[in-house]
């Protein structure tokens, strides 16, 4: 283990430094899921944005998607974040704070929000990459990321966004769909960059840009968020974990995520429509408004830890 995967987040591990094309698991996984998930769709017809899928979502954020992030207090402990149990207390006010305050936020400008939630998402997401890309083609590559939907599914795209913030997400929508073609073709320069760094980057980024075109906007959530970011950075952390902390951190990652299924059920009545909205509609809105709070402080977490990593001896 080197320092730095003792101290914060590790490196990319089973993608190297050296452009070895050495599949880590998280990439098999995505590009087994996504090609299995496109044929199925493909003989049996896409699928749109039913209760079905709404609950397939759910689902699979609550069980590959949030232990990721349930990681954080014990992540923010190995960066230094909190030592002692007052600091411990501090740390886990000033996250709920912060989720808080987006949530707050989401009902007083939920254009705006939505807005800034997608620009987050987009510069977190890219973090995929860090250890290959410089920032700037990382941010290109988070950006296409999230407007190819927009261009290939726009009615899709849009009915989300107008649930989500009402009437300005369908010009946040559209505004996505017009600058997708350029982001399009801004990502195929990251990707033969890549092929000079990294065969494995190049391939993640473009199995993941042809499945933002071939799959439904949420089935390609699904399958980018839970099987190929989310399971990378639980494997980052774990690389990063001495063998006797991994079921410490197992029970962190288990008991951290309860305790934010909790506090969704208790948000569900929270979040209300202009007008009656049916139940589906309702767990979407809740699924990712409650993405949008937590990825802030996980974001700023996970930066944190990068940064020690990157400062450690």
């Amino acid at each position: 283990m080197t320092d730095r995967g003792a101290r914060g987040m590790p490196g990319r591990g089973a993608q190297g430094v050296t452009g070895r094309a050495t599949l880590a698991p998280e990439t098999s996984a995505f590009l087994v899921l996504g090609t299995g998930t496109w044929a199925w769709l493909a003989l049996n017809g896409a699928a749109g944005t039913g209760g079905g899928l709404v609950i397939v979502l759910a689902i699979a954020v609550a069980v590959a998607g949030l232990p990721h992030g349930a990681l954080d207090p014990w992540l923010a402990h190995r960066a230094g974040m909190w030592r002692t149990r007052l600091g411990c207390a501090a740390f886990h006010l000033a996250y709920v704070a912060l989720a808080a305050a987006v949530l707050l936020a989401w009902r007083w400008a939920p254009g705006t929000s939505l807005a800034l939630f997608l620009a987050i998402s987009a510069w977190h997401f890219a973090g995929d990459w860090r250890d290959h890309l410089p920032g700037w083609s990382r941010a290109l590559a988070g950006a296409a990321l999230l407007a190819l939907p927009a261009w290939r599914w726009p009615d899709q795209v849009s009915d989300a966004f107008v649930l989500l913030s009402g009437a300005s997400g369908a010009a946040i929508a559209s505004a996505l769909a017009t600058l997708a073609p350029w982001l399009a073709a801004g990502m195929a320069g990251v990707v033969l960059m890549a092929l000079r760094r990294c065969r494995t980057t190049a391939l993640e980024l473009a199995a993941v840009a042809a499945l933002a075109l071939l799959l439904p906007p949420l089935v390609y959530f699904i399958v980018y968020f839970c099987a190929l970011h989310s399971v990378r950075h639980l494997r980052l952390a774990a690389a990063g974990a001495a063998p006797n902390a991994r079921r410490h951190m197992g029970w962190v990652a288990l008991l951290y995520t309860a305790l934010t299924l909790l506090a969704a059920a208790a948000v569900w009545l929270w979040l209300p429509t202009a007008e009656p909205q049916p139940w589906s509609a309702d767990l979407l809105r809740l699924v990712f408004i409650g993405l949008a709070a937590l990825t802030l402080p996980h974001m700023l977490v996970v930066m944190h830890a990068e940064r020690a990593a990157a400062a450690a001896p």
